[in-house]
């Protein structure tokens, strides 16, 4: 077991609208050791970015985190002010948004926007920190960095922005890198780079990540460990392995039933999950996944379960693993006598 990095406790967010409380994250805990990549998965709306967001208390209003706590090298995060968590990002923690279009700032050249998080942050003056940004471009694999640096994101192609947003993420060498949908708006060759960019640099700089995505392929290359999310809650975690090949949650299965296969017949359909996420304005009381589960029992839609350990380090939300559940046909990987 490695040193803790990163510990959420119980946290809550919620965005406070006209229609009424959208209760985005509904209790989260989960941690993250020094070193590992830690995967986020699940359908958009499950409250993936969001988590993201209100570990780096980006979220404005109105939105906030209304309950919980989120250590960052044993020091609550939530109690933080707004110019400490200024410090703290960019330089501690730092991200990489999903559209680097949108990102990155179009009247200012590439170069300044890395010096600026680089003089931010670290006691060197501009100069210093050009030379820095020039090796940061090599590093992301940036031909020609000392031409490049004088350009403007709009003389960068996608996969390019993409890179010079790495540059600017890890400029400060930061414990931890938040990489949300990194490789959304990139074609398939140009995303197998960045995934092995953010691989190499992972173990060159020993930087801790959170990769969040709704591609189970890209945390099967990247990440160590997963945890699959549903309707603001955590469904499964365990290690990349357990979660691919030994799945216990039926929303896990659903997902990795709805992704082609190399190792399956070329003409078996994918099937998809019927219906649509449930309404965080007004949650469902039970298993938030209850209205589209094909196993759903009286008690799924009457409470919500809690969190059972297959094993150390593989958990699950569901009332299949429950040692009073009836049979199914579905293999939840778990041997128990159950109620016929």
């Amino acid at each position: 077991m490695g040193e803790k990095l990163l510990d959420v406790k119980n946290m809550k967010t919620s965005f406070y609208t006209h229609v009424g409380e959208v209760q985005a994250v509904r209790g989260v805990s989960f941690g993250l050791n020094k070193g590992e990549a830690l995967g986020i998965v699940g359908e958009s709306g499950s409250g993936k970015s969001v988590t993201s967001m209100s570990i780096m208390g980006l979220l404005q209003y109105p939105g906030k985190v209304k309950e919980g706590e989120i250590f960052f090298k044993n020091e609550d995060l939530t109690k933080k002010s707004s110019n400490e968590m200024m410090n703290i990002r960019g330089d501690q923690i730092a991200m990489i948004f999903q559209d680097p279009m949108t990102s990155l700032n179009p009247v200012y050249t590439i170069g300044n926007q890395i010096i600026e998080a680089i003089v931010r942050h670290q006691d060197v003056d501009k100069k210093e920190a050009r030379v820095k940004a020039i090796d940061m471009l090599r590093l992301v694999g940036i031909p020609s960095p000392e031409k490049r640096v004088d350009n403007y994101p709009h003389e960068f192609s996608g996969g390019m922005r993409q890179r010079a947003m790495i540059a600017i993420a890890l400029s400060c060498q930061p414990d931890l890198l938040i990489a949300d949908e990194p490789t959304t708006a990139l074609d398939v060759t140009i995303q197998a780079q960045i995934l092995e960019l953010i691989k190499e640099l992972k173990d060159k700089m020993d930087t801790s990540i959170i990769l969040i995505t709704h591609d189970l392929g890209v945390v099967a290359d990247v990440c160590s460990r997963i945890i699959v999310m549903y309707g603001g809650l955590i469904m499964e975690e365990g290690t990349a392995e357990q979660v691919f090949y030994e799945p216990t949650h039926p929303y896990t299965m659903g997902l990795l039933k709805s992704v082609p296969r190399m190792d399956v017949n070329e003409k078996q359909r994918l099937l998809p999950i019927p219906g649509t996420p449930p309404d965080l304005v007004k949650p469902p009381a039970g298993c938030p996944f209850s209205a589209r589960c094909p196993y759903t029992m009286k008690i799924c839609l009457e409470q919500a379960p809690d969190y059972t350990y297959v094993k150390p380090d593989h958990r699950a939300a569901c009332w299949l693993l429950h040692e009073d559940a009836p049979h199914t046909d579905v293999d939840t990987g778990v041997k128990r006598e159950g109620i016929e």
